[in-house]
């Protein structure tokens, strides 16, 4: 996967949390510093992000897209926190693209928010797509404790669906 769409992506999505999400306005945003692993097989793909801060509040954020019956795809994401928090957010993008590298474009979105706890995980799917292209997944993942949001973003390899 070319790493310069990667980083596109990742702009896109601190963006998206940075002005148009359900962050509150007078939190404090942070990215702490962590790192990616990308899982690639034939029929799934994930990106997890690994918080490496010690005593942050966001522990890590997983994005997966898997192939389900013939013509559905499913897409999840998760969210950690180190303890129970104030907040934990994830929401995951469906995206589809007729070359896997390019002219990527939203399909659908699914959001979890959960007060008061140390995780927050949605699932999107089976969803109907088209067969014969390319499908990618998208995660915003934030974590708020006491007026400071942690944020980063997770973004799958592109898997294609027969």
């Amino acid at each position: 996967m070319n790493r310069v769409w990667k980083t596109k992506c990742a702009l896109v999505l601190a963006s998206i949390l940075l002005f148009g999400s359900s962050i509150s306005v007078c939190a404090e945003e942070v990215e702490p510093a962590g790192y990616h692993v990308y899982d690639v097989q034939d029929d799934e793909v994930s990106d997890t992000w690994y918080g490496i801060a010690k005593g942050a509040y966001l522990r890590a954020g997983i994005s997966k897209l898997t192939h389900g019956d013939t013509g559905y795809a499913i897409c999840s994401g998760t969210t950690f926190a180190h303890r129970s928090s104030e907040r934990v957010y994830v929401r995951v993008y469906l995206d589809k693209s007729d070359t896997g590298t390019s002219g990527w474009g939203t399909l659908n979105y699914w959001t979890k928010i959960v007060n008061n706890n140390s995780s927050a995980t949605v699932e999107g799917g089976p969803y109907k797509i088209t067969r014969g292209k390319y499908y990618s997944v998208k995660g915003a993942h934030s974590v708020t404790q006491d007026g400071k949001t942690e944020t980063t973003t997770t973004c799958t390899d592109a898997l294609y669906f027969e």
